[in-house]
């Protein structure tokens, strides 16, 4: 790492790829970003990157929550069956509110595909 300090700065990124350090190298008018391990972005890359790890990382949240929906309702199904309604309610509303959170995650993802897309649609358009 020390090597890595004396051939650029280190960065408030991580690496994308192994969630390292990274460190930024200026190289004449390009960017570029490297992290201990070895893994290398030139600064468009690393955006792209970027925006594919919060993609998998929004993915990974929203799967949890519909697990965790799932199970609620099936706990409030099983409460019906045993004729606990309250119980039943309880879980129903335990999914309802998950779901509303579900849905902010599932706009959140549709924004950054959305932006990621336009700025591919700007890269390819300039090349």
């Amino acid at each position: 790492m020390s090597n890595m300090d004396r051939i650029g700065r280190r960065s408030t990124l991580t690496c994308p790829d192994c969630d390292g350090v990274m460190w930024e190298i200026d190289e004449d008018d390009l960017l570029r970003f490297r992290c201990h391990l070895g893994h290398a972005y030139t600064a468009e890359v690393m955006s792209v990157a970027l925006d594919e790890s919060v993609r998998r990382a929004l993915g990974s949240g929203l799967r949890a929550l519909e697990e965790r929906i799932a199970l609620f309702k099936k706990l409030a199904k099983q409460a019906h069956n045993q004729g606990s309604a309250r119980v039943a309610v309880a879980w129903t509303e335990k999914a309802d509110e998950l779901e509303g959170e579900a849905d902010t995650i599932r706009k959140a993802i549709k924004r950054v595909e959305d932006v990621a897309a336009k700025a591919e649609a700007e890269r390819a358009a300039a090349a």
